[in-house]
């Protein structure tokens, strides 16, 4: 996402360019990369454990590729930013929601092994546990 924008060559003076939009695709990547997406993950942390929620980790590689019917991937069927045409069974779709189903398969089976390989009773340990209940740290008196 954060990829410089490509010089793009100028076919009617050679040496020259036209222009690309380098200065504000250098804002976006200044604004995606100053939100600091660690920082994201750990709030998100945090707040899980008074929710009771978990946080995976889910690698994205291929998940705008893949289909979410049939499994197959190839780049030919992400036929633009928003349509997703499946090259194997004809499934089509919009690309990102197609995507976030591939996620979601993705986290609920990363969810399913951890499940299954903690041993029965072992509870997992956090550096900070939780001081208790936030409804009940909102309503004390301060």
């Amino acid at each position: 996402m954060t990829r410089r924008a490509q010089p793009v060559p100028d076919p009617s003076n050679p040496g020259g360019f036209l222009p690309n939009g380098a200065a504000a695709k250098s804002g976006l990547n200044r604004a995606i990369l100053s939100k600091g997406w660690y920082r994201f993950e750990q709030a998100l942390t945090s707040v899980s454990r008074y929710t009771g929620t978990t946080v995976v980790k889910v690698p994205a590689a291929f998940t705008s590729q893949r289909c979410s019917a049939c499994g197959h991937v190839d780049p030919k069927s992400r036929e633009s930013q928003a349509v997703f045409r499946c090259t194997h069974c004809a499934h089509s779709g919009h690309a990102d929601v197609n995507a976030a189903k591939n996620i979601l398969a993705a986290g609920l089976a990363v969810t399913a092994c951890r499940e299954s390989a903690a041993p029965a009773g072992a509870a997992v340990t956090s550096t900070q546990e939780p001081a208790g209940n936030r409804e009940e740290l909102m309503l004390q008196p301060t």
